[in-house]
């Protein structure tokens, strides 16, 4: 096999594909030129399109971008006129073509790492010569002195150029080399090639087509794009929107505007102006009904009871807003009625149009129907205000165990008129029990094993480590590994407690109570020294109460997050078990003085206010929910180089997983079914047996409150012995 050398083609054309010159390189040269910061210049004019901002990497890209102008110029030069021709020009800027100095060059084998240049393939002296053209070392311009290490200086002269005469070279040779980007331009013209990657793995191979991915997508177009980033993202925009516009196809506001001020600035717009109720797709507040689909007095409806009721409604509406009334003391369960009844009201009177007390069992099935193929023009991805005209009752298509819901809310609907007196049947009975929706049974597969737990918490202690070994980037922001020790925390405790997300975000040091030790008969404040015998006070769904154990190592965990954010900013008291460890982000908001704090960015009645860390502290269920979920999606990366792991599986995990190994882990210790249920706080024990499937515990006796808590500290117990849930 004969010896492999460098293909035989130019020079540093091998390296680095060739790119168009335009006019933010010659700016990025003349703001070098006039003295600003290199790294700010390359900011402004040029990020967009690269992979890296280190200054090595910069100073080489401005040794290129300088080389590609000369080479160019003295290609051309001889096609001009003579009158034309650029020779003067090309003297100024190739007597003082920049190189970087030597300090800040790579070393040979990392300008092979950085080139993509399989170094075994090359010998020495080949990779030397390819690092001396790639940088100029050894090429000088015929007739013209050696290039210096400044920036544009005179070395024959030793003195600074006069910068007019190297400014005026510079744009002569622009208005003749730079070259506008035009929409069928292909994107390796423009963008780096790590950049370009990117880009192209989302079909965007031209710049219009990079227009029309962005206008699909609006401001978050980046997304799909994996590791763009928004700071490259906003770069490439700033780049690109102008040029959009100029070829007459301007990217639309959504992509120009965050979602958030748009929102924002259309609430502020929209303040104060009146909104006309009307018979359409608005909410029941906005709502005219015709007469004859309003029921009641003027039109009664077929199945309307035409007896006195116990609502005081004189029509359809007024009977369904007392209705909704009954619910205002539960504010959840009145959100969730509303907008099922609000749907389905709608429904009647718009694609029906009948009045409510009209609907017979066939516009039932017909809503049914509807509810598994909601039209699009029903629907509006983003939540709006009710009183926008925008607003559309739904968001999007349901899945079925929504409709299963909506269903459920319509039947209640009429179950609570007829027994006002206001209708005299339940139309939707019949629907339900005719062709009911399946009741989705309760998954415990989707929890961990001992092994993928085991997993779960060593990727943690990694990742802890690796947070202590980075320097705390300033005073304003909570002490290294305060994150992941919120993590562990947050891991510990639903796993060790079956504790659901709701539950978890609206708990505080309030609720905690220390236990006696033969008992909960005598519950007491919590105090420092009494890290052994605590419960949680849970309030759970239907405003259940139940009592949980809480140990000793997660109340260390506890304390040790609270000391965390306490170093961002006073906690309150009582204060949320689960705390906020950042500052709130900048949001916009209306410019009309109902905010406080500092503020920029004023434009058209919005401002960006800057973030403030909250008053309350908690991090809330979202926040908890989205920090889990990053960190499965982090580690599942991990799962595949060990035995029996999937990576799919861990990706997928979310809260309520925790909850499930809860219930896994004490059903294998042979926790007691009542007992299981209780600590779930489960309506029903029927729900709580699919932990237990198979098991004799099943039948074991009902066990009391005191047992509840002994039974449950003694699982937490069995999992710090056998190691699953240390580290």
């Amino acid at each position: 096999m004969g010896k492999m050398g460098r293909p035989a083609s130019g020079k540093t054309a091998v390296l680095r594909a060739h790119q168009a010159l335009g006019l933010q390189h010659f700016a990025f040269l003349r703001a070098c030129l006039q003295g600003i910061d290199l790294r700010a210049a390359w900011t402004r004019y040029l990020a967009f399109g690269e992979a890296s901002d280190d200054l090595r990497h910069i100073q080489r890209r401005k040794a290129e971008i300088l080389a590609t102008v000369l080479s160019s110029g003295h290609l051309v030069n001889p096609t001009l006129p003579a009158n034309a021709k650029v020779s003067d020009a090309l003297a100024v800027l190739g007597q003082h073509s920049p190189s970087p100095s030597t300090d800040a060059l790579p070393s040979l084998q990392d300008f092979a790492t950085i080139q993509g240049i399989d170094a075994d393939h090359f010998s020495q002296a080949e990779l030397l010569a390819e690092y001396k053209a790639h940088y100029g070392l050894d090429q000088l311009v015929a007739g013209l002195p050696a290039p210096a290490h400044g920036l544009l200086r005179d070395t024959s002269h030793g003195t600074a150029h006069p910068l007019q005469r190297q400014l005026q070279a510079l744009n002569h040779l622009e208005l003749l080399l730079a070259r506008m980007p035009q929409p069928a331009d292909h994107i390796d013209l423009w963008f780096a090639p790590v950049t370009l990657r990117r880009l192209t793995a989302v079909g965007a191979s031209t710049l219009s087509a990079l227009c029309a991915h962005i206008g699909l997508h609006g401001h978050g177009w980046f997304r799909p794009v994996r590791g763009l980033g928004a700071t490259r993202a906003a770069a490439v925009l700033a780049w690109l929107a102008p040029l959009a516009k100029g070829w007459g196809t301007p990217l639309p506001d959504a992509a120009l505007q965050p979602p958030q001020r748009r929102g924002v600035l259309r609430q502020a717009t929209l303040r104060g102006e009146a909104q006309t109720p009307r018979f359409a797709l608005v909410p029941l507040e906005q709502l005219v009904v015709p007469p004859m689909l309003a029921g009641g007095t003027v039109a009664p409806g077929r199945f309307a009871s035409r007896l006195p009721n116990d609502l005081a409604a004189t029509n359809d509406l007024e009977a369904i807003l007392a209705w909704l009334a009954t619910h205002a003391t539960t504010p959840a369960t009145h959100r969730a009625y509303r907008k099922e009844v609000e749907r389905f009201y709608l429904w009647c009177l718009l694609v029906q149009r009948r009045a409510l007390s009209s609907i017979d069992a066939d516009d039932c099935q017909g809503y049914r129907r509807f509810l598994a193929d909601v039209p699009a023009d029903w629907c509006q991805p983003l939540a709006l205000p009710r009183q926008d005209p925008a607003w559309r009752p739904f968001r999007r298509p349901l899945q079925a165990s929504s409709q299963r819901y909506a269903l459920v809310v319509v039947q209640a609907l009429f179950d609570g008129l007829r027994t006002a007196h206001w209708l005299v049947a339940n139309p939707m009975a019949a629907v339900r029990k005719a062709a009911p929706l399946p009741v989705p049974p309760l998954d415990t597969s989707r929890s961990f094993n001992d092994t993928e737990w085991v997993f779960v918490l060593s990727r943690l202690t990694h990742l802890e480590a690796a947070a202590l070994a980075r320097p705390t980037r300033s005073e304003l922001t909570a002490p290294r590994g305060a994150e992941q020790r919120r993590l562990r925390l947050v891991l510990e405790l639903l796993c060790s407690t079956g504790l659901r997300l709701a539950e978890l975000a609206a708990a505080s040091t309030a609720d905690l109570s220390a236990v006696a030790a033969h008992g909960l008969g005598k519950r007491q404040p919590r105090t420092q020294a009494d890290t052994q015998n605590c419960v949680l006070a849970v309030v759970g769904q239907a405003g259940k109460q139940r009592l949980v154990p809480v140990d000793g190592m997660v109340l260390g965990l506890l304390r040790a997050h609270h000391a965390d954010a306490a170093a961002l900013g006073p906690l309150p008291s009582p204060a949320p078990l689960v705390c906020t460890l950042k500052r709130d982000v900048s949001r916009w908001v209306a410019s009309d003085g109902e905010f406080s704090g500092p503020s920029t960015g004023t434009s058209a009645g919005v401002q960006l206010r800057a973030g403030c860390v909250s008053a309350h502290r908690a991090l809330g269920a979202s926040g908890v929910y989205k920090t889990l979920k990053r960190f499965f999606t982090h580690i599942a990366h991990d799962a595949h180089a060990v035995d029996g792991l999937s990576a799919t599986h861990i990706q997928a995990a979310s809260t309520h997983w925790l909850r499930h190994t809860f219930g896994r882990q004490a059903a294998s210790a042979g926790v007691p079914l009542q007992v299981l249920q209780q600590a779930f706080g489960h309506a029903s024990p029927n729900t709580t047996a699919a932990y237990l499937a198979g098991s004799a515990t099943a039948q074991m006796a009902n066990t009391g409150a005191g047992g509840v808590v002994d039974a449950l500290r003694e699982v937490q117990a069995r999992r710090r012995d056998r190691g699953t849930g240390g580290d």
